[in-house]
């Protein structure tokens, strides 16, 4: 049987319009600040969406910043 779709939860969705709004890299605080979830919050779901390759993650230092995928 096949699996049912997940849907996403709003601070996820938040996260991929802030991301999506942007069509420069955003700093994970500012991913946080936009989607008014915690920096832990944004880092998290960012992960998850990177690993899912829905999102680019690019590290400067020792900071990520991010970037959705547009076709």
């Amino acid at each position: 049987m096949p699996k049912a779709r997940q849907q996403l939860k709003p601070q996820e969705l938040r996260i991929l319009k802030a991301l999506l709004e942007h069509s420069y890299h955003l700093s994970t605080a500012q991913v946080a600040e936009i989607a008014n979830v915690s920096w832990n919050t944004a880092d998290k779901y960012l992960e998850k969406f990177r690993k899912k390759h829905w999102i680019e993650r690019v590290q400067r230092g020792n900071r990520n910043y991010w970037r959705a995928y547009r076709e």
